[in-house]
C-alpha cells in the first residue's frame, strides 16, 4: 500500500515525502505542472512522481487504483492570497473541489486515513499577536484564500461526519525551510533576512519590527502531518501544529545575526511589508495532536534558523 503525498514539489508537500519514505513508507508523489527532476531523483525510487490534475476526479481514481493508495497527506493548493486573489475561480477548484475529490476517493476506496493541511489564515480578524487561537476558535475567514481553505475544512469535517472516513484538519502556519526560499512578503521575514545576510547584503527596512507570527520550521510541519497520518485513531477532525507562541522580527533578526556572523538587521516599527496579504494573528496553539499522535515540534527558532542557513550555505544558488 502507498501514501498519496499531493503537492509533492511544494516546500511541504516534498519535506514530507522526503521523511515518509525515509521512514520506509512506499510514496506517490504528485505534481500537477511544475517538476524539478533533479530533486525528485534525490529523493530515490521509494517515490514514485506522478502528474495528477486533482480538479480531475477520475484521474486521482486511476492513480489510487494503479497505486494502491491507502492514505494521503494532501498539500497541493493555491498558498496564500497574493496568488488566490487575481483567480478566485482557481482558488476554489484547488483549495476546495479538490478537497472534495480526494476525500469522495476516499470513502469510496476505504482509504486509512486523509490528513488535509489547513492554514492560520482561516483566522482574520483576531489581531491580538500574545493571544493564542486554540482548535475550538471560531473562524473568521475574510479574503479568498482563507475562505477556501475553510471550505476545505468544512468538506474534511463532511466526509468524516457523515460518511466515516478517518480524515482531519492539521492547521499549519508561517512555515519556512527548504527547498523554498522566497524573498518577498509572502513567506514571512525568515528567507529574506537569511538570503541577504549570506549575501552580505545589509538589511535595512523602515518597517517591519512590530510583526510577529509563529514560524514554525518545515521539518518539524512534515513530522507533524505523518504522525496524524500513522497514528493508530484521531480523536478530533481539527488539530494545530505550531510552537504554540509568536516570534517577532527582532527576534527573527537575531537569530538570523547568530546563525551569519555579522549580519546587519536593521528594523523600523510597524508591521509592513509581513502584513500585506494576511492580517496579524495569535499563534494556533493546542494540545491535540500531542495528545492523540505524540508529536511535538522538536526545532526553537534559533535552531531552525541555523539549519535553514546551513542548508543555503550547500545550496549558494539560493542567494546568489
Amino acid at each position: 500500500m502507498a501514501l498519496l503525498v499531493t503537492g509533492a514539489m511544494g516546500q511541504v508537500g516534498y519535506e514530507v515525502a522526503r521523511q515518509a519514505s525515509a521512514d520506509g513508507a512506499g510514496v506517490v508523489a504528485q505534481y500537477r505542472r511544475t517538476f524539478d527532476e533533479p530533486a525528485a531523483r534525490a529523493l530515490g525510487d521509494a517515490v514514485r512522481w506522478f502528474p495528477c490534475d486533482l480538479v480531475d476526479i477520475a484521474a486521482i481514481e486511476t492513480l489510487a487504483d494503479d497505486h494502491a493508495i491507502d492514505a494521503c497527506i494532501h498539500l497541493a493548493a493555491v498558498s496564500n492570497e497574493a496568488y488566490a486573489r487575481p483567480d478566485p475561480v482557481a482558488a476554489v477548484q484547488s483549495n476546495a473541489l479538490a478537497v472534495a475529490n480526494l476525500l469522495d476517493v476516499a470513502r469510496r476506496k476505504h482509504w486509512r486515513r486523509v490528513i488535509v493541511a489547513s492554514t492560520g489564515g482561516v483566522f482574520q480578524n483576531l489581531n491580538d499577536v500574545t493571544r493564542p487561537i486554540f482548535e475550538d476558535t471560531t473562524p473568521t475567514a475574510t479574503n479568498i484564500y482563507g475562505t477556501t481553505k475553510l471550505c476545505a475544512e468544512l468538506l474534511t469535517r463532511m466526509y468524516r461526519t457523515q460518511f466515516d472516513v478517518s480524515a482531519a484538519v492539521v492547521r499549519i502556519s508561517w512555515v519556512y525551510g527548504p527547498p523554498t526560499v522566497i524573498t518577498d512578503a509572502t513567506r514571512g521575514p525568515i528567507p529574506v533576512f537569511l538570503a541577504k545576510a549570506l549575501a552580505g547584503t545589509p538589511v535595512r527596512d523602515p518597517g517591519g519590527a512590530d510583526f510577529a507570527a509563529s514560524f514554525t520550521y518545515v521539518a518539524d510541519v512534515a513530522a507533524g502531518l505523518i504522525a496524524a497520518c500513522r497514528a493508530p485513531a484521531l480523536n478530533f477532525d481539527l488539530y494545530h501544529l505550531g510552537p504554540g507562541v509568536n516570534f517577532t522580527t527582532s527576534q527573527v533578526a537575531a537569530a538570523v545575526r547568530t546563525a551569519v556572523p555579522g549580519a546587519v538587521i536593521e528594523l523600523g516599527p510597524g508591521t509592513e511589508p509581513w502584513t500585506t496579504y494576511t492580517a496579524p494573528r495569535g499563534p494556533l496553539a493546542g494540545e491535540r495532536l500531542q495528545h492523540d499522535t505524540g508529536f511535538t515540534v522538536g526545532h526553537s527558532l534559533e535552531a531552525g534558523i541555523l539549519e535553514f542557513a546551513e542548508w543555503m550555505r550547500a545550496h549558494p544558488e539560493t542567494y546568489r
